[in-house]
């Protein structure tokens, strides 16, 4: 178990402002909170915001909601122990655990660790063992110095079938947790399950996280003639999956940010060569197809992709492919074309970075790219050809879901086309039409975007809580003494009331994870949302005053219903009682001062309520 007071220190060294904003750079002052798109829906305008005084954040959109651990949990998708973790992590804080430390198994925090390890392990014997002396040569002769070796850690796996097995399971990890981590493959010899190393005699990139976390590895051959697949990567684990991660990017997060420019190359030493030569904005696709995942990462980041792939057919095709992809996350997109023959590592070793660089800043649009692209395989004083190259121009322009974005990129294509804006609009207009109507197989449904509903809870009362978190001293005696916990109708809201009766607001944040979901969802909102209603005409004492008569007004007349439908006393009792909750509703119309002697008389009676 983690001692309480490390969560402490961790949450006290932990700006949720700082955390939040490595997360989504994106993030902006607003008056005295901070605000961006929710990253746990989709939004058009903000609603996330985080709260530096509190330390918490909250969604007014989806409910979200919650401190700096809840915030790393929810993006991060771990548990709280792992928050806890990797937030330690940041902030250099040692996790002394009470009992000793928790026994190792196949959870993140042990294949982060493995992972870790091994890539020291790699490093190691490229620098430092004869068997590495290859390796060492192989990068010599792609140029690739000791300086950017250490900097991008690459490693060499040896030949042998079970060095990283054997020197892991001395340093006490077990064979299953090397396979869940994928850097051992599986056997079956004779009956016997045994295991032997996946990556064997390869030049070792490791692929890391955001966070600059290893989570996985891309081994590739130093010789063409070797048998074998060129690249041998991670397969999907717990910590790597594919679609989700972008090589070098926790290199190239803050440039990008920077610059709000992303640039995506194909391989792992072209995203080496261009940061060498200060191009620090590139990220790689590790040659696998870019996805929505993919797509949505760099949203958080960045306004542009520029797309550097190969110039043969299937870069082509890629860089289509993937240029409809970003378009439909609403990123721009331009697209270079490279000499034939060369990627981005051969032109800046035989022409230099500007050569590079001049070729970026004279990209075309995705629009203008497919254009050329179908102009030069298509025979354009044909009809079909024509036709076959505007049928593409309005597949890319459906795929953008902006219609401020759509209008110019019709007239463009037009113009480029030689024909009329309508004429195009037309036939884009159409061919949404048929999309539309096209029946979807059931394994093809789209994945619903809208959010699900929230949870809502009495306005009155939250704006109650509202009044004791930001005002506590000056109404807190008020409803310790107007306003009896039961006069409220929600769980939630009736025992934060109750909690804040006994200790002040700040017993919320720090117990704020022994509360469920739904609470901590009620905490944060009420922590972040400051009562709009208070001005220079009316202070927090009046506007809990307002609240308390409103609750007594809202018991009062359950009461009077409730009293009509009772059959077990007489008329003469009915009487009496109605004619007191008539009074009694009468002196709330009047006002504070006017409720004071009823409220009185109610609180300091025998009467049960």
């Amino acid at each position: 178990m983690i001692p309480k007071e490390t969560i402490e220190d961790i949450r006290a060294r932990c700006n949720i402002v700082d955390v939040v904003g490595s997360y989504l750079p994106e993030l902006r002052r607003r008056g005295s909170t901070y605000k961006c798109n929710c990253p746990f829906h989709k939004e058009k305008t903000p609603s996330f915001t985080v709260n530096d005084a509190r330390q918490i954040f909250h969604c007014f959109g989806c409910g979200a909601g919650g401190d700096v651990f809840r915030f790393v949990m929810d993006y991060e998708k771990v548990d709280f122990v792992t928050a806890i973790k990797v937030l330690a992590e940041r902030v250099g804080v040692e996790i002394v655990y009470e009992g000793g430390a928790p026994e190792k198994s196949g959870n993140k925090d042990v294949l982060y660790k493995l992972h870790t390890d091994a890539a020291a392990f790699y490093h190691r014997m490229l620098l430092d063992s004869p068997e590495g002396a290859e390796a060492r040569r192989y990068l010599e002769e792609r140029d690739l110095p000791v300086e950017i070796i250490k900097e991008f850690q690459i490693g060499f796996a040896p030949n042998g079938w079970e060095e990283l097995l054997c020197r892991a399971v001395k340093k006490g990890y077990e064979p299953q947790q090397l396979e869940a981590a994928g850097l051992v493959v599986p056997s079956d010899r004779g009956g016997k399950i045994s295991h032997y190393d996946r990556f064997r005699n390869r030049v070792m990139f490791p692929i890391c996280d955001q966070m600059g976390r290893v989570i996985g590895f891309s081994g590739r051959i130093m010789n063409k003639a070797e048998k074998g697949a060129k690249y041998v990567n991670s397969p999907e684990t717990l910590l790597f999956k594919k679609n989700q991660v972008l090589y070098a990017f926790d290199k190239a997060r803050k440039p990008i940010v920077e610059s709000r420019q992303a640039i995506v190359v194909e391989g792992q030493i072209d995203a080496i060569r261009c940061h060498q030569a200060g191009l620090s904005n590139v990220i790689a696709s590790q040659g696998t197809a870019l996805t929505e995942n993919h797509a949505r990462l760099i949203k958080r980041y960045a306004d542009e992709v520029i797309l550097v792939l190969d110039s043969d057919a299937a870069g082509l095709k890629a860089a289509l492919g993937s240029s409809e992809t970003f378009i439909a996350t609403e990123l721009s997109v331009r697209v270079v074309t490279l000499p034939e023959k060369e990627d981005p590592d051969s032109l800046i070793k035989n022409s230099g970075a500007e050569a590079l660089t001049k070729l970026i800043a004279e990209a075309p649009s995705a629009l203008d790219f497919l254009v050329d692209a179908f102009q030069k395989q298509e025979d354009m004083s044909t009809e079909a050809g024509r036709m076959r190259v505007v049928q593409a121009v309005i597949n890319l322009i459906n795929h953008c879901p902006s219609a401020a974005r759509r209008d110019p990129m019709i007239h463009h294509a037009a113009d480029r086309l030689n024909i009329s804006p309508l004429a195009l609009s037309q036939d884009l207009r159409r061919a949404q039409r048929q999309q539309r109507a096209a029946p979807r197989a059931a394994d093809d449904a789209p994945v619903p975007t809208a959010m699900p509903p929230q949870k809502t809870y009495p306005r009155q009362e939250t704006a109650l809580l509202e009044l004791l978190v930001h005002h506590y001293h000056d109404v807190h005696a008020l409803v310790h003494d107007y306003l009896p916990p039961h006069l409220l109708t929600d769980p939630v809201c009736k025992t934060l009331v109750e909690t804040l009766m006994l200790d002040p607001p700040e017993t919320l944040t720090e117990g704020f994870h022994d509360y469920d979901e739904d609470t901590q969802k009620v905490i944060t909102r009420v922590q972040v949302e400051e009562s709009r209603t208070i001005d220079a005409e009316t202070t927090p004492a009046e506007l809990a005053q307002r609240y308390i008569l409103i609750f007594w007004k809202r018991f009062l007349e359950r009461e009077q219903a409730e009293l009509k439908a009772r059959t077990d006393i007489s008329n003469e009792e009915r009487f009496k009682e109605g004619t007191r909750l008539r009074h009694d509703l009468y002196a709330l119309a009047k006002g504070w001062e006017g409720a004071m002697p009823m409220l009185g008389a109610r609180l300091h009676s025998d009467v049960d309520f």
